[in-house]
């Protein structure tokens, strides 16, 4: 619903543009994701410069609402309808008094192409460019940032173009609230393609550090994982990044995180190997018994058993981090029933290692339900309905 609401809105601002510029408007809200977050641009606040009596659309001028640093900045765009092969003009926010780019720096305004439906996409994209550099060089003036700065991009996995940094003024006009967002470095691309593949969107993982004031000692992490990544890591719950420690160098700092999320993503990997490994290890031994299992993702498998004319069935489902973690073994009753549904007994409290082998895990699995499908038998009689 809400994507709905969003293409509408979209729809709407698209209707009150000047046709003679909106091609350009158009490839912006549909390809114009940029800055180390890769998010989208909104345009809002549609007006024209022109004064007609027509009712077709002429609106030229609009705003830009464009992701930077955890946050957003708000551009102007002016176009002149009456010269629409003219480049845009740009006023940029209030706070940003000190950035001027030059026009000789900025190829795509200097060699703008009306033609070209992603002219706008480019100049935008070279602007914000032009903009990390600059609030990466007022960093330069406060000794306590720009040792911290350069603590991040001295680590291996980042560089300068990873880091995007947001000063906020204060109202004494002073330097207040500073935020620096990291893309972290790490490949994705190993996780296998069960985990992602109904998640669009780039694989990433940023992280973003907000100081209360340059001075601050204090300092609050924020962890953000696209959604393939999250989905595919178990969900932010499973991913609790450490605390802050005051005077520790920023860059120490995210190279302990990147690890953290390197190691989580090694260990998904291995699971899933672990995984196959294990379901086929029950195949082998118990392949006549089988129901169901699970031949792509690997995280479920149920068998039928007979135990002294006793029937059962096991379930066996699979934890996301295994073998670091164990299976849950489920038996269920095919004779008794528990407010309607089967009668069913869980367990995650048997004999195990990840260490073991696959076809050790099945054996030792085997011996495990044989000393316990006795008990289960008598519990569902006194527990369940016939």
């Amino acid at each position: 619903m809400e994507v709905k609401m969003v293409q509408e809105a979209e729809k709407e601002i698209l209707s009150c543009i000047s046709p003679r510029i909106r091609h350009m408007i158009e490839a912006l809200m549909l390809e114009g994701k940029v800055g180390v977050c890769f998010g989208k641009v909104r345009v809002i606040d549609t007006l024209t410069s022109c004064a007609s009596v027509h009712t077709y659309p002429n609106c030229d001028r609009f705003k830009l609402i464009i992701p930077y640093a955890g946050q957003s900045i708000t551009w102007e765009v002016l176009f002149d309808c009456n010269h629409p092969k003219d480049p845009p003009d740009f006023i940029f926010g209030p706070d940003d008094d000190e950035f001027c780019p030059s026009l000789e720096d900025l190829h795509c305004l200097r060699d703008w192409d009306y033609d070209d439906s992603r002219s706008l996409v480019e100049v935008v994209a070279e602007l914000l460019e032009k903009y990390r550099h600059h609030q990466q060089t007022l960093v330069e003036r406060n000794s306590r940032l720009s040792f911290d700065f350069n603590s991040l991009v001295l680590q291996e996995e980042i560089t300068p173009a990873d880091v995007e940094i947001m000063f906020s003024k204060n109202e004494h006009g002073k330097m207040g609230c500073v935020k620096f967002l990291v893309k972290m470095s790490i490949d994705f691309s190993k996780i296998p393609a069960y985990l992602t593949k109904d998640n669009p969107g780039e694989d990433s993982a940023m992280l973003l550090l907000s100081l209360p004031s340059p001075e601050s000692s204090r300092v609050t992490p924020q962890l953000f994982l696209s959604p393939k990544v999250e989905h595919a890591l178990g969900g932010s719950s499973s991913l609790r990044i450490p605390n802050f420690v005051a005077g520790t160098p920023l860059g120490d700092y995210v190279h302990k995180v990147c690890q953290l999320l390197k190691n989580k993503v090694d260990i998904v990997i291995q699971g899933h190997d672990k995984k196959k490994e294990y379901l086929a290890s029950f195949l082998s031994l118990y392949g006549r018994s089988v129901l169901e299992y699970d031949m792509e993702n690997f995280n479920k498998m149920s068998y039928l058993f007979e135990w002294n004319d006793f029937f059962f069935v096991i379930i066996i489902e699979m934890p996301l981090f295994f073998p670091k973690e164990q299976p849950v073994f489920t038996f269920q009753s095919i004779y008794h029933e528990h407010k309607g549904k089967p009668y069913t007994e869980s367990y995650n409290d048997y004999p195990y290692s990840p260490r073991w082998s696959g076809t050790e895990m099945a054996e030792r699995a085997r011996s495990f339900v044989l000393d316990t499908v006795g008990i289960f038998q008598r519990t569902s009689v006194q527990n369940g309905q016939f």
